[in-house]
């Protein structure tokens, strides 16, 4: 932590506090101990002088830009940066260019820092390939989105080493709020948030440590002069909203996730986080649509077309009436049964031809003379389907159904 004269002595005081109280060594980062600790993969890997290619995966406010700057800095690295969300093709190109220029300087390749990389095109992405492979360039991307789920091409995926930053816990959150009320004892204030306040701020952020400093720092601007007391209602003023920060991939896994284990009220709640933080639904009907084919498979014939009329619905009548088919949808497919059989089936199925399928039987293939079509075979004789050599249960034992909660 640092203390007031430490901070007093570094920081530009015009700039917003978050920025101000940006780390400047490893040592200095708040939270992800699981990458940060005495064995961590990260420490571990700048005390051997070298990092893999990465992707930083997490929720704002975790550390993922800080974390690009200091491992560049921990390595002795020239450091680039590319904007997804801003910069195109051409920008990337040319930052190429300028690690080319940098390596040949210092001799060692320098980090390209690409924020938000999920907002890449996939020809963007394609544009990575090569220097990732060749080491032009050493990657350090950031997304808060699932790099698995498709946000990263998968190309380029299978260059990348995924860490998985986790949100600040309380713990870390509270560590941030004490360097930010040291920051202002750097400048002659003495603020003093009550128990309230405090639980306010932390709550508020919801593991958000750009956000926490963010609070705090306007509940300060709202104080009158001469004040240093900062209560709780100064903090909800400053927030002007009591919601956290939307975690939308989170509220979506925590719906379908409560639709899994049959819990109604749940699902509709995580439904409920979803409307309130604005979503338009969309995401959660496509969502649904996958549920009642993973979760309710077979069981129910009557779930799938459910789920797909009311995406339509969603597409087609918008916010806020198509709530009433996102809730019908979602309670249904909570009370219904379950027959996870199938898809687990063709999983199993998958990995079965992509280690070498079976050849078509000689019966099976198009406009064989020795197919008997079972309507028109007087001798009811049975026929094999199954790839030759498989028995019966290749795909696992059938499990039944299970009926409405």
């Amino acid at each position: 932590m640092f203390d007031a004269a430490e901070i007093g002595g570094h920081l530009d005081r015009h700039a917003p506090l978050a920025a101000r109280l940006r780390p400047r060594t490893l040592d200095d980062v708040v939270g992800q101990r699981h990458l940060l600790g005495p064995d961590g993969a990260l420490r571990r890997w700048v005390a051997a002088g070298r990092i893999p290619a990465l992707v930083l995966w997490g929720p704002p406010g975790s550390g993922k830009t800080t974390l690009g700057r200091l491992l560049a800095d921990a390595l002795g690295l020239g450091y680039l940066t590319l904007d997804a969300t801003s910069e195109g093709l051409p920008d990337l190109r040319r930052r190429l260019a300028e690690a080319d220029t940098l390596r040949s300087i210092e001799g060692r390749a320098p980090v390209l820092f690409v924020d938000e990389l999920h907002r890449l095109a996939k020809n963007q992405q394609d544009g990575l390939l090569g220097a990732v492979e060749t080491g032009r360039i050493t990657l350090v991307a950031a997304t808060t989105e699932p790099p698995m789920a498709g946000a990263v091409i998968a190309p380029l995926l299978s260059r990348l080493t995924v860490l998985r930053l986790q949100p600040l816990s309380d713990g870390d959150l509270q560590v941030l709020l004490d360097r930010g009320l040291a920051a202002y004892v750097a400048e002659g204030r003495s603020v003093r948030p009550d128990e309230a306040a405090v639980r306010n701020l932390i709550g508020l952020a919801a593991g958000d440590g750009r956000r926490l400093l963010s609070l705090l720092e306007g509940s300060v601007a709202l104080l009158p002069p001469g004040r240093e007391e900062l209560d709780a209602p100064s903090v909800l003023a400053a927030a002007q909203s009591r919601t956290a920060p939307y975690d939308r991939s989170g509220a979506v896994s925590a719906m379908i996730k409560s639709i899994r284990g049959g819990d109604e009220e749940a699902a509709l709640y995580w439904l409920a986080v979803q409307l309130v933080a604005g979503d338009d639904g969309r995401h959660a009907a496509r969502r649904l649509v996958v549920a009642a084919g993973e979760e309710v498979g077979a069981a129910d014939p009557a779930a799938l077309p459910m789920a797909v009329a009311c995406l339509d619905a969603v597409e087609r009548v918008g916010m806020p009436e198509a709530h009433y088919a996102l809730a019908a949808t979602v309670s249904y497919l909570a009370r219904t049964g379950r027959d996870w059989w199938p898809g687990a089936a063709l999983h199993r199925a998958v990995e079965l031809a992509e280690a070498g399928a079976d050849p078509v039987p000689p019966h099976l293939r198009p406009a064989a003379k020795t197919y008997r079509h079972p309507a028109e075979d007087p001798s009811g004789k049975p026929q094999a389907y199954r790839p030759k050599g498989r028995a019966a249960g290749f795909l696992g034992p059938r499990t039944p159904p299970t009926g409405r909660t």
